[in-house]
Protein backbone atom coordinates (compact mmCIF):
# COMPACT_ATOMS: atom_id res chain seq x y z
CA UNK A 1 0.00 0.00 0.00
CA UNK A 2 0.81 3.74 -0.93
CA UNK A 3 0.55 6.98 0.42
CA UNK A 4 -3.01 8.12 -0.76
CA UNK A 5 -3.09 11.68 -1.25
CA UNK A 6 -6.62 12.29 -0.67
CA UNK A 7 -6.22 10.36 2.79
CA UNK A 8 -3.46 12.07 3.67
CA UNK A 9 -4.94 16.02 2.93
CA UNK A 10 -7.64 15.04 5.17
CA UNK A 11 -5.54 14.38 8.41
CA UNK A 12 -3.17 16.77 7.51
CA UNK A 13 -5.89 19.78 7.56
CA UNK A 14 -7.78 18.13 10.79
CA UNK A 15 -5.19 18.76 12.65
CA UNK A 16 -4.25 21.87 11.32
CA UNK A 17 -7.42 23.17 11.81
CA UNK A 18 -6.72 22.04 15.15
CA UNK A 19 -3.70 23.47 16.37
CA UNK A 20 -4.40 26.74 14.17
CA UNK A 21 -7.12 27.50 16.37
CA UNK A 22 -5.21 25.83 19.85
CA UNK A 23 -3.45 28.86 22.03
CA UNK A 24 -0.24 27.11 20.56
CA UNK A 25 -1.05 29.38 17.27
CA UNK A 26 -2.53 32.58 19.68
CA UNK A 27 -0.48 33.61 21.83
CA UNK A 28 3.19 35.08 21.99
CA UNK A 29 2.94 34.71 26.16
CA UNK A 30 4.42 33.52 28.77
CA UNK A 31 1.99 30.59 29.75
CA UNK A 32 2.80 26.79 29.07
CA UNK A 33 0.26 26.45 26.05
CA UNK A 34 1.01 22.69 26.65
CA UNK A 35 1.91 21.16 29.81
CA UNK A 36 4.78 19.28 29.04
CA UNK A 37 7.29 21.33 26.81
CA UNK A 38 8.39 18.51 25.00
CA UNK A 39 5.12 17.44 23.93
CA UNK A 40 4.79 21.12 21.95
CA UNK A 41 7.89 20.26 20.50
CA UNK A 42 6.50 17.65 17.94
CA UNK A 43 4.00 20.33 17.40
CA UNK A 44 6.44 22.71 16.39
CA UNK A 45 7.98 20.12 14.07
CA UNK A 46 5.01 19.61 12.38
CA UNK A 47 3.67 23.35 12.05
CA UNK A 48 7.00 23.53 10.54
CA UNK A 49 6.41 21.32 7.60
CA UNK A 50 2.92 22.16 7.31
CA UNK A 51 3.89 25.72 6.85
CA UNK A 52 4.91 24.88 3.07
CA UNK A 53 2.48 22.33 2.13
CA UNK A 54 -0.26 25.21 3.37
CA UNK A 55 1.48 28.18 2.70
CA UNK A 56 0.16 29.04 6.12
CA UNK A 57 3.08 31.62 8.00
CA UNK A 58 1.01 30.87 11.13
CA UNK A 59 2.99 27.68 11.52
CA UNK A 60 6.25 29.29 11.66
CA UNK A 61 4.70 31.52 14.26
CA UNK A 62 4.21 28.75 16.15
CA UNK A 63 7.82 27.43 15.85
CA UNK A 64 9.15 30.82 16.29
CA UNK A 65 7.51 31.71 19.57
CA UNK A 66 8.30 27.99 20.99
CA UNK A 67 12.16 28.31 20.09
CA UNK A 68 11.91 32.04 22.17
CA UNK A 69 10.08 30.77 25.40
CA UNK A 70 12.72 27.59 25.47
CA UNK A 71 15.20 30.33 25.41
CA UNK A 72 13.67 32.47 27.75
CA UNK A 73 13.39 29.85 30.47
CA UNK A 74 16.57 28.24 29.52
CA UNK A 75 18.19 27.51 33.01
CA UNK A 76 14.90 28.69 35.23
CA UNK A 77 15.10 25.37 36.97
CA UNK A 78 18.54 23.41 36.59
CA UNK A 79 21.95 25.37 34.73
CA UNK A 80 21.95 25.56 30.62
CA UNK A 81 18.75 22.69 30.95
CA UNK A 82 15.26 23.88 29.16
CA UNK A 83 12.09 24.06 30.64
CA UNK A 84 10.09 20.88 31.46
CA UNK A 85 6.57 22.45 32.12
CA UNK A 86 6.30 20.15 34.67
CA UNK A 87 9.27 18.59 37.38
CA UNK A 88 9.17 21.46 39.04
CA UNK A 89 9.20 20.88 42.93
CA UNK A 90 12.72 21.80 44.80
CA UNK A 91 14.42 20.03 48.03
CA UNK A 92 15.66 21.27 50.75
CA UNK A 93 19.38 21.37 48.83
CA UNK A 94 17.63 23.02 46.16
CA UNK A 95 17.65 20.64 43.60
CA UNK A 96 14.93 20.37 41.26
CA UNK A 97 12.70 17.30 40.87
CA UNK A 98 13.13 17.14 37.40
CA UNK A 99 15.49 17.92 34.30
CA UNK A 100 15.82 14.92 32.38
CA UNK A 101 17.98 14.46 28.94
CA UNK A 102 15.43 12.80 27.41
CA UNK A 103 12.89 15.48 27.18
CA UNK A 104 15.35 17.89 26.92
CA UNK A 105 16.40 16.38 23.80
CA UNK A 106 12.72 16.27 22.32
CA UNK A 107 12.59 20.25 22.76
CA UNK A 108 15.97 20.92 21.71
CA UNK A 109 14.78 18.83 18.36
CA UNK A 110 11.81 20.61 17.92
CA UNK A 111 14.36 23.95 18.20
CA UNK A 112 16.43 23.03 15.69
CA UNK A 113 13.94 21.59 13.03
CA UNK A 114 12.31 25.26 12.71
CA UNK A 115 16.01 26.39 12.12
CA UNK A 116 16.15 23.78 9.60
CA UNK A 117 12.71 24.48 7.88
CA UNK A 118 12.91 28.15 8.30
CA UNK A 119 17.11 28.97 7.68
CA UNK A 120 16.11 33.07 6.94
CA UNK A 121 15.10 34.02 10.67
CA UNK A 122 17.30 36.04 12.47
CA UNK A 123 17.18 34.69 15.37
CA UNK A 124 18.74 31.17 14.65
CA UNK A 125 22.09 31.94 16.06
CA UNK A 126 20.52 32.33 19.00
CA UNK A 127 18.71 29.16 19.25
CA UNK A 128 21.67 27.32 17.82
CA UNK A 129 23.49 28.86 20.58
CA UNK A 130 20.85 27.99 23.27
CA UNK A 131 20.79 24.16 22.01
CA UNK A 132 24.95 24.33 21.97
CA UNK A 133 24.42 24.99 25.78
CA UNK A 134 22.06 22.12 25.96
CA UNK A 135 24.24 19.67 24.41
CA UNK A 136 27.82 20.89 26.38
CA UNK A 137 25.92 20.75 29.96
CA UNK A 138 25.16 16.98 29.29
CA UNK A 139 28.11 15.87 27.90
CA UNK A 140 30.00 17.57 30.82
CA UNK A 141 27.68 16.36 33.50
CA UNK A 142 25.43 13.37 32.78
CA UNK A 143 27.37 11.18 30.56
CA UNK A 144 28.60 7.92 31.84
CA UNK A 145 32.65 7.30 31.49
CA UNK A 146 32.20 4.97 28.63
CA UNK A 147 30.48 8.09 26.67
CA UNK A 148 26.90 6.71 27.19
CA UNK A 149 23.72 9.32 28.05
CA UNK A 150 22.22 9.04 31.54
CA UNK A 151 18.60 10.37 32.35
CA UNK A 152 19.84 13.91 34.19
CA UNK A 153 18.21 14.98 37.31
CA UNK A 154 15.19 12.64 38.29
CA UNK A 155 13.63 12.72 41.95
CA UNK A 156 16.40 15.24 42.88
CA UNK A 157 18.75 13.11 41.63
CA UNK A 158 21.72 13.33 39.24
CA UNK A 159 21.48 9.97 37.35
CA UNK A 160 19.52 8.50 39.60
CA UNK A 161 21.17 4.62 40.53
CA UNK A 162 20.35 2.40 37.66
CA UNK A 163 20.29 4.96 35.33
CA UNK A 164 23.47 6.21 34.60
CA UNK A 165 23.10 5.13 31.43
CA UNK A 166 19.43 4.33 29.86
CA UNK A 167 18.20 3.96 26.47
CA UNK A 168 15.54 6.98 26.24
CA UNK A 169 18.22 9.74 27.25
CA UNK A 170 21.02 8.21 24.79
CA UNK A 171 18.64 7.89 21.74
CA UNK A 172 16.80 10.76 21.83
CA UNK A 173 20.32 12.89 22.59
CA UNK A 174 21.48 10.96 19.68
CA UNK A 175 19.28 12.22 17.36
CA UNK A 176 19.68 16.06 18.97
CA UNK A 177 23.54 15.57 18.83
CA UNK A 178 23.11 14.67 15.07
CA UNK A 179 21.14 17.25 13.91
CA UNK A 180 22.97 19.93 15.58
CA UNK A 181 26.33 18.91 14.01
CA UNK A 182 24.25 18.98 10.33
CA UNK A 183 23.23 22.23 11.19
CA UNK A 184 26.55 24.02 12.35
CA UNK A 185 29.34 21.62 10.86
CA UNK A 186 30.49 20.95 14.51
CA UNK A 187 31.81 17.28 13.96
CA UNK A 188 32.63 16.31 17.19
CA UNK A 189 29.45 16.58 17.90
CA UNK A 190 28.97 13.39 15.17
CA UNK A 191 32.02 11.82 17.41
CA UNK A 192 30.26 12.16 20.89
CA UNK A 193 27.05 10.10 19.37
CA UNK A 194 29.00 7.00 18.22
CA UNK A 195 29.36 5.19 21.54
CA UNK A 196 25.47 6.28 22.04
CA UNK A 197 24.54 4.50 18.84
CA UNK A 198 26.22 1.40 19.33
CA UNK A 199 24.91 1.88 23.00
CA UNK A 200 21.01 1.71 21.49
CA UNK A 201 21.76 -0.46 19.14
CA UNK A 202 22.52 -3.20 21.85
CA UNK A 203 21.01 -2.61 24.60
CA UNK A 204 18.49 -5.08 25.80
CA UNK A 205 14.90 -3.65 25.55
CA UNK A 206 13.01 -6.27 27.30
CA UNK A 207 15.18 -6.11 30.75
CA UNK A 208 14.94 -2.26 31.77
CA UNK A 209 14.53 -1.22 34.76
CA UNK A 210 11.37 0.18 34.66
CA UNK A 211 10.46 -3.09 32.62
CA UNK A 212 8.60 -0.25 30.00
CA UNK A 213 8.18 -3.71 27.32
CA UNK A 214 6.01 -5.59 29.85
CA UNK A 215 4.19 -3.33 31.81
CA UNK A 216 4.23 0.13 29.54
CA UNK A 217 4.18 -0.57 25.93
CA UNK A 218 6.71 -1.82 23.28
CA UNK A 219 5.63 0.94 21.07
CA UNK A 220 7.14 3.03 23.84
CA UNK A 221 10.56 2.13 23.26
CA UNK A 222 10.40 1.41 20.04
CA UNK A 223 9.50 4.78 18.55
CA UNK A 224 11.73 7.06 20.86
CA UNK A 225 14.83 4.36 20.23
CA UNK A 226 14.07 4.82 16.37
CA UNK A 227 14.46 8.47 16.87
CA UNK A 228 18.38 7.89 17.36
CA UNK A 229 19.09 4.69 15.29
CA UNK A 230 16.95 6.74 12.22
CA UNK A 231 19.08 9.88 12.60
CA UNK A 232 22.26 8.07 12.73
CA UNK A 233 21.14 5.55 9.64
CA UNK A 234 20.68 8.81 7.43
CA UNK A 235 23.77 10.33 8.28
CA UNK A 236 26.74 9.97 5.90
CA UNK A 237 28.28 11.82 8.46
CA UNK A 238 27.84 8.81 11.11
CA UNK A 239 28.19 5.75 8.42
CA UNK A 240 31.91 7.12 8.38
CA UNK A 241 32.27 7.03 11.93
CA UNK A 242 30.24 3.92 12.47
CA UNK A 243 32.22 1.56 10.28
CA UNK A 244 34.69 0.21 12.70
CA UNK A 245 34.50 -2.84 15.53
CA UNK A 246 32.01 -2.13 18.53
CA UNK A 247 34.17 -0.51 21.11
CA UNK A 248 32.11 -0.68 24.39
CA UNK A 249 32.72 -3.11 27.10
CA UNK A 250 29.76 -5.18 27.26
CA UNK A 251 30.44 -6.21 31.28
CA UNK A 252 28.98 -2.90 32.48
CA UNK A 253 27.94 -4.52 35.74
CA UNK A 254 24.28 -3.09 34.82
CA UNK A 255 22.13 -5.36 37.14
CA UNK A 256 20.16 -7.68 34.63
CA UNK A 257 16.01 -8.62 35.33
CA UNK A 258 15.00 -12.26 35.96
CA UNK A 259 14.63 -14.86 33.13
CA UNK A 260 11.07 -15.08 35.16
CA UNK A 261 10.58 -11.62 34.72
CA UNK A 262 11.17 -11.35 31.32
CA UNK A 263 7.88 -9.89 29.42
CA UNK A 264 7.30 -12.57 26.17
CA UNK A 265 8.04 -10.98 22.96
CA UNK A 266 5.49 -9.53 20.83
CA UNK A 267 2.77 -12.20 20.10
CA UNK A 268 3.53 -12.54 16.20
CA UNK A 269 7.43 -12.63 16.93
CA UNK A 270 7.34 -15.78 19.77
CA UNK A 271 10.49 -16.97 17.96
CA UNK A 272 12.33 -13.98 17.47
CA UNK A 273 14.67 -12.22 20.29
CA UNK A 274 14.89 -8.56 20.86
CA UNK A 275 18.94 -8.69 21.23
CA UNK A 276 20.74 -7.85 18.40
CA UNK A 277 24.34 -7.69 20.68
CA UNK A 278 23.63 -12.07 20.54
CA UNK A 279 23.20 -11.94 16.44
CA UNK A 280 25.53 -13.40 14.43
CA UNK A 281 27.41 -10.75 11.49
CA UNK A 282 27.18 -7.86 13.71
CA UNK A 283 31.09 -6.75 13.30
CA UNK A 284 30.67 -3.23 13.33
CA UNK A 285 28.88 -0.54 15.03
CA UNK A 286 26.82 0.10 11.84
CA UNK A 287 25.91 -3.54 11.31
CA UNK A 288 24.28 -3.96 14.50
CA UNK A 289 22.50 -0.46 14.02
CA UNK A 290 21.12 -2.02 10.83
CA UNK A 291 19.74 -4.80 12.97
CA UNK A 292 17.99 -3.00 15.41
CA UNK A 293 16.36 -1.19 13.06
CA UNK A 294 15.40 -4.43 11.05
CA UNK A 295 14.20 -5.86 14.31
CA UNK A 296 11.93 -3.00 15.55
CA UNK A 297 10.79 -2.68 11.63
CA UNK A 298 9.52 -6.44 11.85
CA UNK A 299 7.73 -5.55 15.32
CA UNK A 300 5.67 -3.23 13.68
CA UNK A 301 4.84 -5.63 10.43
CA UNK A 302 4.33 -8.05 12.34
CA UNK A 303 2.05 -6.13 14.97
CA UNK A 304 0.37 -4.24 12.82
CA UNK A 305 -3.25 -4.65 12.86
CA UNK A 306 -5.96 -4.97 9.89
CA UNK A 307 -7.25 -1.25 10.81
CA UNK A 308 -3.41 0.05 10.84
CA UNK A 309 -3.34 0.69 14.62
CA UNK A 310 -0.93 -1.56 16.24
CA UNK A 311 -1.39 -4.61 18.97
CA UNK A 312 -2.59 -2.75 22.42
CA UNK A 313 0.02 -1.51 24.99
CA UNK A 314 -0.23 -3.34 28.23
CA UNK A 315 -0.96 0.30 29.61
CA UNK A 316 -3.47 2.26 27.31
CA UNK A 317 -1.65 5.29 28.38
CA UNK A 318 0.95 4.82 25.80
CA UNK A 319 -1.28 4.66 22.96
CA UNK A 320 -1.07 8.44 22.65
CA UNK A 321 3.41 7.64 21.04
CA UNK A 322 1.70 5.81 18.25
CA UNK A 323 0.78 8.28 16.22
CA UNK A 324 3.81 9.55 15.74
CA UNK A 325 5.40 6.27 14.22
CA UNK A 326 4.38 7.25 10.77
CA UNK A 327 6.74 10.15 10.78
CA UNK A 328 9.62 7.92 11.82
CA UNK A 329 9.12 5.44 9.20
CA UNK A 330 8.35 7.97 6.51
CA UNK A 331 11.49 9.15 7.47
CA UNK A 332 13.70 6.05 7.17
CA UNK A 333 11.32 4.91 3.91
CA UNK A 334 12.85 8.36 2.07
CA UNK A 335 16.64 8.22 4.07
CA UNK A 336 17.48 4.86 4.94
CA UNK A 337 19.25 2.08 2.63
CA UNK A 338 16.05 -0.58 1.85
CA UNK A 339 13.56 1.13 3.94
CA UNK A 340 10.98 1.61 1.13
CA UNK A 341 8.71 -0.81 2.16
CA UNK A 342 8.28 1.43 5.59
CA UNK A 343 6.12 3.35 3.55
CA UNK A 344 3.35 0.36 3.84
CA UNK A 345 3.10 0.46 7.44
CA UNK A 346 2.67 4.05 7.43
CA UNK A 347 0.00 4.45 4.72
CA UNK A 348 -2.22 2.01 6.96
CA UNK A 349 -1.51 3.62 9.91
CA UNK A 350 -2.40 7.03 8.22
CA UNK A 351 -5.73 6.40 6.88
CA UNK A 352 -7.02 4.60 9.94
CA UNK A 353 -5.45 8.13 12.19
CA UNK A 354 -7.79 10.12 9.77
CA UNK A 355 -10.82 8.63 10.15
CA UNK A 356 -13.12 8.58 13.21
CA UNK A 357 -11.74 5.32 14.04
CA UNK A 358 -8.37 7.20 14.82
CA UNK A 359 -9.53 9.84 16.18
CA UNK A 360 -11.57 7.99 19.36
CA UNK A 361 -8.46 5.15 19.72
CA UNK A 362 -5.72 7.93 20.17
CA UNK A 363 -8.02 10.72 21.29
CA UNK A 364 -7.02 13.47 18.08
CA UNK A 365 -7.53 16.88 18.57
CA UNK A 366 -8.10 16.46 22.56
CA UNK A 367 -5.06 14.52 23.82
CA UNK A 368 -2.02 16.99 22.49
CA UNK A 369 0.34 14.89 22.28
CA UNK A 370 -1.04 12.51 20.05
CA UNK A 371 -2.35 15.89 18.01
CA UNK A 372 1.00 16.95 17.68
CA UNK A 373 3.06 13.35 16.34
CA UNK A 374 -0.20 12.87 14.29
CA UNK A 375 0.45 16.04 12.45
CA UNK A 376 3.61 15.72 12.23
CA UNK A 377 2.85 12.47 10.58
CA UNK A 378 0.38 14.05 7.71
CA UNK A 379 2.93 16.35 7.04
CA UNK A 380 6.20 14.15 6.32
CA UNK A 381 3.64 12.61 4.14
CA UNK A 382 2.19 15.51 2.64
CA UNK A 383 6.02 16.90 1.87
CA UNK A 384 6.61 12.88 0.03
CA UNK A 385 3.53 13.39 -1.95
CA UNK A 386 3.61 16.87 -3.07
CA UNK A 387 7.31 16.10 -4.36
CA UNK A 388 5.62 12.95 -5.66
CA UNK A 389 2.80 14.75 -7.74
CA UNK A 390 2.26 18.48 -6.81
CA UNK A 391 -0.82 18.18 -8.85
CA UNK A 392 -2.89 15.18 -7.39
CA UNK A 393 -1.97 16.77 -4.09
CA UNK A 394 -3.61 20.07 -4.94
CA UNK A 395 -6.55 18.71 -5.94
CA UNK A 396 -6.49 16.34 -2.56
CA UNK A 397 -6.09 19.41 -0.63
CA UNK A 398 -8.71 21.65 -2.60
CA UNK A 399 -10.70 18.88 -2.15
CA UNK A 400 -10.81 18.58 1.60
CA UNK A 401 -11.56 22.71 1.64
CA UNK A 402 -14.06 22.49 -0.32
CA UNK A 403 -15.69 19.69 1.63
CA UNK A 404 -15.31 21.92 4.63
CA UNK A 405 -17.06 19.09 7.20
CA UNK A 406 -13.85 17.10 6.72
CA UNK A 407 -11.19 19.78 8.71
CA UNK A 408 -13.48 18.59 11.47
Amino acid sequence: MQLDANVVARGLIKHWNYFSHHIIAQTDGMAHPMQACFEEAYVAMGAAHTMGLLSDARMTGICRRFNHRMMDFQGGHHPNMFDMGYGYKFNDQGMVDCSCVADNASTANGMLEGVRMFPHLPENPDVLASVKRYLDHCLTNFCSPRGVMGVGVLHHIVNEPGLEEYWCPAALFTSTLIRYADLTGETQYYDAAVPMIEYISTYDYKNTLYHEWRDGAPQQILIYTSEGLIAALASAEMKKRLVVPPRLDRASGRPIVAEADTPAPAPNLDHRELAAAQRAGGTTIWSLLVARLGEFTDWFMQNQLADGAFEHPANDHYRCYEPGLSWLLLNASQRVEDCAWLESIAAKQLRFMAGDGGKLYYGLRANDFASGLALLSFATAGEILKDRDPATWEAAIQGVFDRGEEMW
